[in-house]
């Protein structure tokens, strides 16, 4: 390649790799900052408000401190599901219809290959965060939030010192996402990006508090005081079928060790940021109105039955002719996962095209890119008709 033409080549190198820095730029701040992909839809009117929910008869079926829009989905606590069908946002009431008996999955906790890991590749760690970082319980922290700190990251700390008792690799985030507003979730986005980037973890959860009545979520478990957890699948992400596989596994083991543990399972309008990464779900272990304790004991609990669920199944030494270690029965749910991350990679670098075809820089690369293949093939064929000759 003449002298000429190789610092052409480098110099369009070049440029592209500028050009590239941008489009990841861009990326990145569309899919930490884009409204659609933030979605909440959580309560922010003073607490105490909530919305009561009613099924087919007009008797109570839930309530939750969250709008309640048509088309959300509710498991209760004896699988039973609904479809939200009416919605009153003056009055704060909704209507379900009864949809199916749901059957979880078949769980033995005295059966080592009945409980199976939750990744083709053994990963035991988690990662936790708190996109509503000031929540706090009333009879222990003496408010329902403090700016900052709140008391919800003290429960997150309990489950994340339960999870490494049980040799689980926990990593908690306390980074602030005040003020407790519509916002949040945009700020609780970054957090989550950086854990994922930086920790690579088998699950995510963001930890939450309800803000009910208290008799909603307390409960007792082998004779201690405890709180009930309820866990929040977002409607809106391609992940979905994953986080309710994963939802439902645990919802199945809590309910033979540790019944009463796992109250419902709400599917509500938003995402919760839960499309950055499979097996990603949205927490509430208990509510504002009980003590702090009750809400810790509950924590390590969750973390149990997590373990469990994710990783009791698959031995490290159990690994299959690949050298992978086996997966007795989720061949399906990776094969969700899969899905759920190629999506993500598919939307990530159909943005990143369309900005370089639609931007001045990408119609200037892009023309640089013709002359030099114009240049290129005339030197080639040039070269044969004089080999010819």
């Amino acid at each position: 390649m003449p002298a000429a033409t190789k610092t052409k080549f480098r110099q369009v190198t070049v440029e592209m790799r500028k050009k590239n820095n941008i489009v990841l730029f861009i990326i990145m701040a569309v899919l930490l900052l884009s409204p659609s992909t933030v979605q909440g839809d959580d309560w922010y009117k003073d607490e105490g408000g909530y919305f009561i929910v009613y099924d087919e008869n007009d008797e109570e079926l839930f309530v939750a401190a969250r709008e309640i829009f048509i088309g959300d989905e509710y498991l209760s606590e004896d699988n039973k599901l609904y479809r939200i069908v009416k919605s009153d946002m003056l009055k704060n009431r909704a209507w379900a219809k009864f949809i199916k008996d749901v059957q979880l999955p078949d769980v033995d906790l005295e059966g080592e290959d009945s409980i199976t890991a939750m990744a083709q590749q053994l990963n035991r760690k988690v990662a936790l965060y708190a996109s509503h970082n000031s929540e706090s319980y009333v009879p222990s922290d003496g408010t329902q939030a403090k700016e900052g700190r709140g008391g919800i990251l003290d429960v997150a700390n309990t489950m994340a010192q339960a999870f490494k008792k049980r040799g689980v690799d926990a990593v908690l985030d306390e980074t602030s996402h005040d003020p407790h507003d519509a916002g949040s979730y945009r700020r609780s986005r970054e957090t989550a990006v950086q854990l994922i980037r930086q920790h690579q973890p088998g699950a995510i959860f963001d930890v939450h508090r309800d803000a009910v009545p208290a008799e909603v979520y307390i409960t007792q478990i082998n004779g201690d005081n405890a709180a009930k957890i309820r866990l929040v699948i977002g409607r809106r992400n391609q992940n979905r079928q994953v986080n309710e596989e994963l939802a439902q596994k645990i919802k199945a083991v809590a309910d033979k060790k540790y019944p009463g543990l796992i109250k419902d399972i709400f599917y509500g309008r938003g995402n919760y940021n839960q499309e950055l990464s499979p097996r990603s779900l949205l927490i509430e272990v208990g509510t504002y109105s009980h003590t702090k304790e009750r809400a810790q004991k509950s924590a390590e609990l969750f973390a149990d039955v997590v373990t469990i669920a994710m990783f009791g199944g698959a031995a490290p030494d159990r690994k299959d002719t690949k050298g992978q270690v086996r997966v007795p029965g989720m061949e399906g749910e990776s094969r969700g996962a899969g899905r759920g991350i190629l999506w993500t990679l598919l939307i990530v670098a159909g943005a990143g095209a369309a900005f370089l075809f639609i931007s001045n820089s990408g119609r200037e690369l892009r023309s640089k890119m013709r002359n030099f293949s114009k240049q290129e093939f005339s030197s080639f064929f040039g070269k044969i008709k004089k080999r010819k000759k």
